[in-house]
């Protein structure tokens, strides 16, 4: 049986690993784009799916990928880059996108679904928010009747692999007992990586529901101090959270923008200074999408439990060639 084809351009990361499997249930078969296989090498085995090696910094490469998709997913995005300047965060987001729909048009692929964030703007003072608002743009301009393009904003995203709560569970171990924060008052709205996925899954499923802006959020709204501190709860090792002011969360900054890693930075730090919260309608209620809680989800991969504790301590960290 042939199975429609689904494209996900930078599909071996945190979220087209779940977007994969999501995908392959629901009857499809996945195309997934990546600078080189060993990324994607936890899809090797998922069924009816293919690891395609993909340059995205060239128009002809992705023209070719995407010959045969009903649909390409791009999901290619940075959280930190080089510097200071935004030319990193340009080059992944806006550039890509760009690429990304010229592609979809020469090799007839009707839908783009592109993951964007909340609060994304062209005019924000975060070079990645600013990044992300610039591609908006440029797609919502792209969106009629030769492709259709469907943006995902979602909040901080969570789940057993992101970059997020798995940073300050890293970073909560090795405090004394205090952890000093920049932005503890700020407001988050985290919603959950697999919500996210069937998002992007019914919007592919029934193009009635594409050509919007969705904007995707938890059912919880908490601020990023209390977050660590339940993180630190989850993990057995509770810390008492100290609120920086802004000279030094600016210090704070500018220390660890230099540790290697990039635990935080200059631009997460403006990223943080508007909440990442709703101000309109989840869009996980407009398609049908119940929103998932994080004390559903944070224990099964944060509370300390021994072997299984290490295990997804090790797949967070470990490197990937």
């Amino acid at each position: 049986m042939n199975r429609t084809t689904i494209g996900l351009l930078g599909g071996s990361g945190f979220v087209g690993g779940v977007l994969a499997n999501r995908l392959v249930t629901a009857g499809y078969a996945v195309r997934i784009f990546t600078r080189a296989r060993a990324h994607a090498r936890e899809s090797w085995l998922l069924p009816d799916t293919d690891v395609v090696e993909v340059d995205s910094t060239e128009q002809e490469q992705l023209n070719d990928a995407f010959e045969g998709c009903a649909a390409v997913v791009n999901l290619v995005g940075i959280l930190n880059e080089r510097g200071d300047n935004g030319a990193g965060f340009r080059r992944a987001h806006v550039d890509v996108a760009a690429r990304a729909a010229k592609a979809c048009k020469h090799a007839d692929v009707p839908q783009l679904v592109h993951l964007s964030a909340l609060n994304a703007d062209s005019f924000a003072a975060s070079h990645y928010l600013r990044s992300k608002g610039e591609a908006e743009k440029l797609l919502a301009e792209e969106n009629g009747r030769v492709l259709q393009v469907t943006i995902m904003r979602p909040s901080v995203i969570f789940g057993a692999h992101d970059d997020f709560t798995n940073r300050f569970a890293r970073l909560v171990r090795l405090s004394p007992g205090v952890f000093p924060l920049a932005c503890a008052e700020a407001r988050l709205q985290p919603v959950y990586v697999g919500d996210v996925a069937d998002a992007i899954v019914r919007v592919i499923a029934d193009r009635a529901l594409g050509g919007q802006r969705y904007e995707l959020a938890g059912p919880d709204v908490v601020t990023l101090g209390e977050l660590v501190r339940y993180i630190g709860e989850l993990i057995g090792h509770p810390v008492r959270v100290i609120p920086l002011g802004n000279a030094l969360s600016k210090l704070q900054a500018n220390i660890l923008e230099h540790v290697p890693g990039k635990p935080f930075s200059r631009d997460n730090l403006r990223s943080l200074q508007e909440d990442s919260v709703l101000t309109q309608g989840n869009g996980l209620d407009a398609l049908g999408i119940v929103p998932t809680p994080m004390r559903v989800i944070l224990p099964d991969y944060l509370a300390h439990s021994g072997t299984r504790h290490r295990y997804y301590d090790y797949r967070t960290t470990a490197r990937r060639d």
